[in-house]
């Protein structure tokens, strides 16, 4: 009984000091701060998950594409086995970009950089990916259709 009286003595005196203490307003600064970065965490994990999507329509429709032409009986020989290079190439860039929605959607804030940042070299690669096909259609028609000069 006599600790019951000292723990209780103790706790009564620790409620006292916490009770007029900053704490609480330490407590409130710290939640708004965790808040704050929550919500970062958020918009950039909505930012990056919209710019792989929207990446991955347009590999999406690039595929409907070779598939389409891959239908043609009148492809060469040649012709075939190029769009299905092609086809072969899009789906590996859609299989990336399926990896990295994956990885932006399970990531924590731990994790957070890391992925950004891995995810900000494959969307990269893949913006690059179609400036490279730009650049094939440019050599094999001797055209510049986007006026970049070669």
């Amino acid at each position: 009984m006599n600790n019951t009286l000292i723990y209780a003595g103790i706790l009564s005196a620790f409620c006292a000091f916490t009770a007029c203490s900053d704490a609480p307003d330490n407590t409130e600064a710290m939640e708004k701060k965790v808040d704050n970065a929550m919500e970062d965490l958020r918009a950039g994990k909505d930012d990056m998950t919209r710019e792989l999507r929207d990446l991955r329509e347009d590999l999406a429709m690039e595929l409907t594409k070779a598939e389409e032409r891959l239908k043609d009986p009148a492809l060469t020989a040649e012709e075939r086995s190029e769009w299905e290079a092609v086809k072969a190439d899009v789906n590996a860039q859609i299989a990336r970009l399926d990896a990295n929605l994956n990885d932006v959607e399970s990531a924590t804030a731990e994790t957070w950089d890391e992925v950004k940042a891995g995810t900000k070299k494959t969307t990269d690669d893949v913006g690059n990916w179609f400036q490279r096909q730009a650049e094939k259609i440019d050599k094999k028609t001797d055209a510049d259709k986007d006026n970049d000069g070669h």
